[in-house]
């Protein structure tokens, strides 16, 4: 579970640099802030990647304790997701 979680997260840290330097170096061009924004955004997301690794792991592991939690923590990050985009 952990090595899997690394992973995950290790990748989407690894796309979010690229993109960001893709899109330093296309600034010039019309399309690179789109890029930019992109690289930050995989960034922003990494870490849901991570629990939503983690979770599928817990159910497989049937270690239903944990899945609650991790099932109260991805709710809350979308209802807040959901709620910050209504607000903006």
């Amino acid at each position: 579970m952990n090595a899997a979680t690394s992973l995950a997260l290790r990748v989407c840290l690894f796309a979010g640099i690229i993109l960001l330097a893709a899109g330093l170096l296309l600034s010039e061009q019309e399309y690179g802030n789109d890029i930019l924004w992109i690289g930050i955004l995989i960034l922003i997301l990494s870490p849901f990647l991570g629990i939503l690794t983690t979770y599928s792991y817990l159910i497989a592991e049937k270690d239903w304790k944990w899945v609650k939690v991790a099932t109260v923590l991805i709710a809350l990050i979308i209802i807040f997701l959901a709620v910050s985009l209504l607000r903006s």
